[in-house]
């Protein structure tokens, strides 16, 4: 009877902390800078790409696979444009800067919930740039892997390149899949959420709330790779629409994941402070 007291307590808690305005807010705030990344980070990957000579046609292609064919149709042109000089950097820099701000939104909210100082502008915008990579970083693994692993794989094969490096890209994307890409997801979050807090957090701390947030992440990649691959029938409500707005959907669960995440390490921490020593 105390374990289940004990629970009840704990779930009001973190039911309250979900509702407090700033972390209602969050979610949407994070969904926002997701997209706000992804025309940079796809220009980026593209820019990559070209330096090992791979051809448009194959990222145009990967695109229309995850994306569906009207953010295809929206993005291709951009990287047929691209031409790497000053004038081109510039904008991408203040592109990733502008989609830090996601990360800056992790940090204050983390700082308030377990009640720490925010530091500095400089620091946090600094940390912010940081945690943007891995959060993109992420977003990326989980579309190259889990979501169209099978996909990708079937399209290197048709990309004229050395038989010895398509098996080997082929190889590492089926070793990553399932407990290992698993893995990988948990590690990525862990370090977001140790890195957030502007106080030293013990990564212990951060364990239950980075699980959660790996199961809820891998099942709505699934859903939505499920989708994109079988295409239902959002469109006969949204028209040409419909992708546009299932990637918002799958941004904000990622999102709301992250931002449940964050509830589940203020509502440990606090418990274990309450713990005598």
């Amino acid at each position: 009877m105390k374990i289940i007291k004990k629970a009840k307590i704990g779930l009001k808690r973190l039911v309250d902390i979900l509702m407090r305005p700033d972390m209602l807010i969050l979610p949407g705030q994070l969904a926002f800078f997701f997209l706000l990344a992804t025309v940079p980070t796809i220009t980026l990957i593209a820019c990559g790409a070209s330096l090992f000579h791979v051809s448009m046609d194959f990222i145009s292609n990967f695109l229309l696979k995850a994306f569906g064919s009207d953010i295809a149709s929206l993005i291709t042109p951009m990287l047929g444009e691209i031409n790497i000089s000053f004038e081109f950097l510039i904008p991408l820099v203040v592109a990733f800067y502008a989609a830090s701000g996601g990360a800056s939104s992790i940090i204050v909210t983390s700082n308030q919930l377990l009640h720490f100082k925010n530091s500095s502008f400089l620091k946090r915008k600094i940390k912010g740039l940081v945690m943007t990579f891995i959060l993109i970083s992420l977003i990326v693994f989980l579309l190259l892997v889990p979501a169209f692993g099978d996909k990708f794989i079937e399209m290197i094969r048709y990309v004229n390149m050395n038989e010895a490096v398509t098996n080997t890209i082929a190889f590492v994307i089926n070793l990553s899949k399932g407990p290992i890409s698993w893995l990988l997801i948990f590690f990525l979050i862990k370090i977001i959420y140790t890195l957030a807090p502007d106080e030293r957090v013990a990564s212990s701390y951060t364990t239950k709330g980075s699980l959660f947030t790996t199961v809820g992440l891998v099942v709505t990649t699934y859903i939505y790779s499920f989708y994109v691959n079988r295409v239902a029938h959002y469109d006969l409500l949204y028209g040409g629409l419909a992708h546009f707005v299932v990637l918002m959907i799958w941004f904000y669960l990622i999102a709301y994941m992250v931002t449940i995440g964050i509830a589940i390490n203020a509502e440990e921490l606090e418990n274990r402070k309450k713990i005598p020593e």
